[in-house]
Formats: C-alpha cells, structure tokens, sequence
C-alpha cells in the first residue's frame, strides 16, 4: 500500500534536482554574470587609454589669417620667406576614440617637439581649443572652436604635455565619438622676422604620421 510519504518522494527528488542545477549555474555565493543580449550596450572600456593621431587626411596645419593648408604639423610665425610677417601657423589634429570609454581626464602629449627660433619666448604658451569637422582642408581656417581653450604650460626639452579634459569634454570625447583638436601659439607673430616654430614630428618635419601626439583619456 502506498504511503503519503512514499508518494511525496518523486516531488521532493525533482525539487531537490531543480535546487542543485540552480546552485550550479549560479555558484555558491559567486557574483551574478552578465549575460549580452542583442538590446544590452557593450560596457565601457576603463582608463588609461591612449589613442594616437590620425596621421591622415584629417590633420596638418593652416596659416591663422588666411586660406591654405599643409601636411607638416607645425605652430609658430614665419613658416617660409613668402609667408605674411604679421601672420602665423596652427596645427589640425584627429584622435578616433573606442567605442565606449569610462574616463574623466584627458591628457594631450607628444615627444616629439623640435623647435626653432624661441617660440615660447617670442609667442607665449600653446593653447588647445577643441574643434569639429568633417574634411580638413584651407576651409578650416575659419571654424570657430566647440568649447573652451586650454593653456598649456612650457614644454620641457622635446616632451609637450597639456591637461585637455575640459576641452575634450566640450568635443563630446568620452562618449566614443572623434575628438579633433586645434594647436596654436597664444601669440600670433613677432616682429622681428625671425622663425619661431614648434614642429612637431618623427622622422621628416614635412611628414605627418600616427603617434606624433598622444590622447591619453583616465
């Protein structure tokens, strides 16, 4: 004859089947998983990171009063002899950021600063204004920054560093889109006809490639 216990045991086996598949998926006191589904967003990459320039089409230099463009990464006054003694030059940079990024501060750097005449004499400090566009070109003279500049201080031999993180903020930077940057002396021009120049490159000055500069978000 069948007992109401005997007839309880297949119901508490499957429960206590049920109980043990569940301790095994999630673990004994581990931490909940994640699991991706199609609707979830990728989660966001910690700091540091460090993204180079472009060191394509999308940077170079223009003079600061007029239209023109070329591929060499430079600042300063008197860039050649035909150039407007009352004029000056400003660089054109792209930084393309991952996808997702969590990071507050954002430092701009670069090794790789040659310079002639005494630019940081003649012309004061490099400023860094945050800027957008779509193609670089003599056009770009005229854009107007996104957000506020930044005034960096002298650079100590060949090595520049500049903390960028209200200007790269204002470029929307850290929510994964491109961040460009626009470099120039505080100073347009001096008087004196000499050249003042911050060059900024690694093997020829007229040679724009990735790592000149260094975007490094934290």
């Amino acid at each position: 004859m069948e007992t109401a216990r005997n007839r309880r045991r297949p119901y508490l086996l499957a429960l206590a089947l049920t109980i043990a598949t569940l301790a095994v998926a999630c673990g004994s006191g581990s931490t909940a998983t994640t699991i991706d589904t199609p609707n979830q967003s990728a989660p966001a990459t910690a700091g540091p990171i460090t993204v180079l320039n472009q060191g394509g089409s999308l940077e170079g230099h223009t003079p600061r009063g007029f239209a023109g463009s070329g591929v060499g990464l430079f600042a300063g006054d008197e860039l050649n002899p035909n150039f407007p003694a009352d004029d000056g030059v400003q660089i054109w940079l792209t930084f393309e950021l991952p996808d997702r990024v969590d990071a507050t501060g954002a430092t701009l750097r670069s090794d790789a600063l040659t310079v002639r005449g005494n630019p940081f004499e003649a012309l004061g400090n490099l400023e860094v204004a945050p800027v957008r566009y779509d193609t670089f070109g003599p056009e770009v003279v005229a854009l107007e920054p996104i957000g506020p500049s930044v005034t960096c201080p002298p650079p100590e031999g060949n090595s520049f560093t500049c903390d960028v993180s209200d200007a790269v903020a204002a470029a929307d930077g850290f929510d994964g889109s491109r961040v460009q940057l626009r470099v120039r002396f505080e100073g347009t021009s001096d008087p004196d006809g000499e050249q003042d120049l911050a060059l900024f490159f690694l093997s020829d000055s007229n040679t724009n490639e990735p790592g000149i500069f260094e975007l490094v978000l934290d």
